[in-house]
């Protein structure tokens, strides 16, 4: 008796033992991004904060490939200043600041892209919010009315994922791209009106693969909705992934990208986390120094190795 449905997720191994990352997206990346992190990857993700749809991407895609240096128009002085470029964490109390501060995001932000193995999108929706017919990457808890929500349009879509795989090309030439649809599901917006968000972004994102090289699709969306087909594997929201279905997420990607070495050096990191997680009721100190000398020798046998 079957009780699940299972598939099959072509291989596309990256050429790096251990590449490293660079990522743009909604909460879901973040959360990987946190997972690599802890395991040692050299991995910088959404330096302006989570971002959910396509065409807030591409805008900070496009100001990373100019190097578009942020100004004084760029922001919003109410309570605070902000950009809506931004997402709602990024906060200043003046102009200056917010100037100094975000143009030091966007260097960093840049050479990271440059400098990267392997860059990856993480669509969430195709819903999009303007203010004053600006479009927002986020309403910073100002007031519904403000903004009016629009659904993008295939085209509009998928101009926008065809002009950010363009972006990324022109930033760093060599990056294998990888694009996926976050599994969570903005239910704010309806149910009906969620499925056709989703069904927008990820039509227009396989009409866009079709005709481009170094670029793939992991289906993130797929394996959280198909495979792990049961609200156990969500949160009490009902949206989000548990840490469960999260790490089962991950182990297809590794499965998907990684070698059989790269997998191998993942395990090693993990029970050297668990180790130096545990906390001894006695001699702490030892366990301390022991912690030490296992990650010592992690870091001689793979100087690779971003271990905290």
């Amino acid at each position: 008796m079957k009780l699940k449905i299972d598939f099959e997720i072509a291989q596309n191994e990256l050429a790096q033992t251990w590449p490293s990352f660079f990522m743009l997206g909604s909460c879901f990346a973040q959360n990987q991004a946190d997972r690599m992190a802890q395991l040692g990857f050299d991995v910088v993700s959404n330096p302006f904060g989570i971002i959910y749809n396509p065409v807030s991407i591409q805008n900070l895609l496009q100001r990373m490939g100019n190097n578009t240096a942020y100004t004084e128009t760029d922001f919003n002085q109410r309570d605070t200043v902000f950009s809506w470029e931004h997402h709602g964490d990024f906060k200043y109390s003046g102009v200056a600041p917010a100037i100094e501060t975000s143009n030091a995001i966007l260097t960093t932000a840049r050479q990271a892209a440059q400098k990267a193995d392997v860059i990856l999108l993480t669509l969430g929706t195709s819903f999009v919010h303007t203010h004053n017919n600006i479009l927002v990457a986020n309403c910073h808890k100002i007031a519904n009315h403000e903004f009016e929500q629009k659904q993008l349009t295939f085209d509009e879509t998928k101009n926008s994922i065809e002009h950010s795989i363009s972006l990324i090309k022109q930033l760093n030439p060599t990056a294998s791209i990888i694009i996926t649809v976050s599994p969570v599901r903005h239910l704010r917006s309806g149910i009906i009106e969620n499925s056709r968000s989703k069904a927008v972004l990820l039509a227009a994102l396989h009409e866009v693969l079709r005709s481009v090289t170094n670029a793939t699709y992991f289906p993130s969306y797929e394996l959280f909705i198909d495979e792990l087909r049961d609200y156990r594997f969500a949160k009490e929201d009902m949206t989000h992934p548990t840490p469960q279905a999260e790490t089962y997420i991950w182990d297809r990607f590794c499965e998907t990208y990684f070698s059989a070495t790269t997998r191998d050096i993942i395990e090693h990191v993990k029970q050297y986390n668990l180790f130096a997680a545990h906390r001894p009721i006695h001699s702490a100190n030892e366990h301390l120094q022991k912690v030490a000398e296992k990650r010592n020798t992690l870091q001689l046998t793979y100087p690779f190795l971003k271990i905290k």
